[in-house]
């Protein structure tokens, strides 16, 4: 790859972090409820501990904003393609660059955002929008696994962390489709698992104190499907004494 590629993959990048770095749960928190959700609970700027704080209203719409934010990053990327910035030797500053890197760098400004002290999110949502961008049948199938672990497990973090290896397993099976939407150039194809991988990375980093608690047998578990089970139980408890 050239190095104006190069170049060209970093500003991306940048661009990216620089719009992953804006943070709806810190902001919501601060202007409509006058506190920081990320003082509460796990102390980050996620969907999940958004809805602990800020309610589950507040926590689907974060949900939503996070994962839009790779999205939108890989579209403004996708968009400075068609602007012809060239070097002194005519060399294109973005034709050739790799735009789902800046879905990468938006996951990175959740997790480490400029303007919030470099204190965010987990990036679990983030990775799903980057998934969906790149390939709806990655999103597909990390989502099919983040409820299957979680209905198993009963363990936010643990799915969060496997349905992207996951999602980076698959990857690497010949001929899927690279993409539905943007930019479905071959030269991206060898990039995808690479981009996935290093998404990969940064979760099980900032779910690394979760991971540990797990190893230690003393991580939160959710209690949805036990409520669940309790009520079929019970229904079918009082069926037999009718």
């Amino acid at each position: 790859m050239q190095h104006i590629n190069i170049l060209g993959t970093f500003i991306f990048m940048i661009i990216g972090y620089l719009i992953g770095s804006f943070s709806l749960s810190i902001i919501v928190s601060k202007k409509k409820f006058k506190r920081d959700v990320r003082e509460y609970h796990s102390h980050n700027a996620g969907a999940t501990n958004s809805t602990r704080v800020l309610g589950k209203k507040w926590g689907i719409i974060i949900l939503f904003a996070d994962g839009f934010k790779p999205m939108i990053a890989v579209l403004v990327a996708w968009g400075l393609t068609f602007i012809h910035i060239a070097n002194a030797k005519w060399t294109p500053l973005f034709n050739d660059a790799f735009v789902y890197y800046a879905g990468f760098g938006s996951i990175i400004g959740h997790c480490w955002p400029l303007y919030f002290g470099f204190r965010g999110g987990k990036g679990a949502a983030s990775s799903l929008g980057l998934l969906l961008i790149i390939n709806p049948i990655y999103f597909v199938v990390a989502v099919a696994a983040w409820w299957a672990i979680l209905y198993i497990w009963k363990m936010v973090s643990l799915s969060s962390v496997l349905m992207v290896g996951i999602a980076f397993a698959i990857s690497w099976i010949p001929h899927m489709p690279v993409n539905a939407y943007v930019w479905p150039h071959d030269t991206q194809y060898n990039m995808i698992s690479w981009i996935i991988l290093l998404t990969w990375i940064v979760v099980i980093m900032r779910h690394w104190s979760n991971l540990m608690r797990i190893f230690n047998k003393t991580e939160r578990k959710v209690t949805m499907f036990d409520r669940k089970n309790k009520k079929i139980t019970e229904e079918k408890q009082n069926n037999k004494t009718k």
